[in-house]
């Protein structure tokens, strides 16, 4: 779920008063593109912002969509997706799952609900309960909506623009820091980077960092990465990554003494999987990669 683009198609449409339709996954069986609580947006005109599928659903979900907003009415579809299986929709897809969604009508007269509460927990700093109801009122579903991920890029060299632009892209959020004006003016950056010029002493004053799940080290500086590490070793920042080899990353634990053993089950160095390839698109794939698996270790 990009809830970048999400938040984007909902405020476009939300800004003229135009309806839209809210699916949301109820629930599952067997192997499925999404899960219980994934959802999408569809509006007036048959527009899908999202994916619950790997495309194959979207045409019919639209077509849903456009009933539900002529009717004002919800509706439930199941979708049976075993390949063969070419049930009442004419689907049989592959999946060898079922899923079933709700689609609800969103309208400016009932202030969107409940997707401006879903809206607001993303535009948040902390998870938040949804309620899904039936027009009865009867609870459906209640998820837990978290934040986008906050990714903190410690130094703005040109190795961090892809970086910046695979996070963006992914529509999580990104803070980019470094001591060097010319570096964070980068008009490369993509638009929705916070920046902040800031020295790597005063970082714990500049991002509040409990707000942040990752971060990358990454100004190419020993001093600077030793006191960006120096703040990170008193944060709870789940998965902090650091560029250059082994020896440079145990130098700087040296360094650092009790507050690098701090670090300890977080640091990671070099950052990123070993995927193979050079050049800094291939490492920004790389690091992503790996802070996307540490988060999500478990789930």
């Amino acid at each position: 779920m990009n809830a970048a683009a999400l938040l984007k198609f909902f405020d476009v449409r939300a800004a003229r008063n135009e309806p839209l339709v809210l699916v949301t996954v109820l629930g599952t069986q067997g192997s499925t593109y999404s899960k219980a609580g994934d959802f999408i947006l569809v509006d007036a005109e048959g527009v899908v912002c999202g994916m619950l599928s790997g495309g194959c659903l979207e045409s019919d979900l639209a077509v849903r969509a456009r009933i539900v907003l002529e009717t004002g009415k919800a509706q439930t579809a199941t979708y049976e997706l075993a390949a063969g299986d070419e049930d009442i929709w004419g689907l049989g897809v592959g999946c060898d799952g079922s899923m079933t969604v709700y689609l609800q009508p969103l309208f400016a007269v009932n202030n969107y609900q409940p997707f401006t509460a879903m809206a607001e927990a993303m535009r948040g700093h902390a998870a938040a309960n949804v309620r899904i109801e039936d027009e009865g009122g009867g609870l459906l579903l209640e998820m837990s909506m978290r934040p986008p991920t906050h990714i903190l890029l410690l130094g703005a060299g040109r190795d961090a623009v892809p970086l910046a632009r695979l996070i963006d892209g992914l529509g999580w959020r990104c803070s980019l820091v470094d001591h060097r004006l010319a570096y964070i003016e980068n008009p490369e950056f993509p638009a929705a980077c916070a920046k902040y010029c800031a020295e790597p002493e005063v970082l714990s004053t500049t991002v509040d960092l409990s707000r942040v799940d990752g971060a990358i080290v990454m100004s190419h500086h020993l001093a600077s990465d030793r006191s960006y590490l120096r703040a990170l070793a008193a944060t709870t920042v789940s998965y902090i990554g650091l560029l250059g080899p082994p020896a440079r990353k145990q130098r700087l634990l040296s360094e650092l003494g009790e507050q690098g053993a701090a670090l300890s089950g977080r640091l990671h160095g070099p950052a990123g999987l070993r995927l193979g390839g050079r050049g800094p698109e291939l490492i920004a794939l790389a690091i992503v990669a790996h802070v996307q698996q540490v988060l999500n270790a478990g789930s």
